[in-house]
């Protein structure tokens, strides 16, 4: 449960070939498809997008969702929020309680889903730029009606 995607990845691919296939792995091909679409770009858009990627990057991340569930917990605790909720039953307040925490930590998880994903386009645009205007290599080209999961 607690490991990463890389990880999981990892054992499904040695359950599914328990030695390396020797062609591509149909499981990167999104990756694939992305890296081409990247590739067949020119280089000032490469690095139109990688600066774009990398402000976004900036963006994302924990420290703007603590500052965001800063107001919620001192919603939660103020005394103007409590007078209402006091009469109500014990278990519905934990309830309530519950489902802030669930939010709080529904957002936490979008944070660094976005963080991820928005690291693969970078590594993406970083390999695209490297290679300059030369053609895609074949490896990026993806297996045909294979690698929809």
């Amino acid at each position: 449960m607690l490991r990463g995607d890389v990880d999981r990845f990892y054992h499904a691919l040695r359950r599914d070939h328990p030695t390396p296939p020797p062609g591509p792995v149909t499981h990167l091909d999104h990756v694939r498809r992305i890296a081409a679409y990247y590739a067949k770009l020119s280089q000032e858009e490469r690095r139109l997008l990688l600066a774009w990627a990398k402000k976004e990057e900036s963006g994302i991340g924990v420290i703007p969702l603590a500052l965001s569930s800063v107001p919620l917990f001192g919603l939660i605790f103020s005394g103007k929020v409590q007078e209402p909720i006091k009469p109500l039953p014990i278990p519905l307040v934990f309830s309530l309680w519950a489902l802030a925490g669930a939010l709080l930590i529904a957002g936490f998880y979008i944070h660094q889903r976005q963080k991820a994903y928005t690291t693969l386009h970078i590594v993406l645009l970083e390999q695209a730029i490297a290679q300059g205007d030369k053609p895609p290599p074949k490896r990026f080209k993806p297996v045909p009606g294979r690698g929809k999961r």
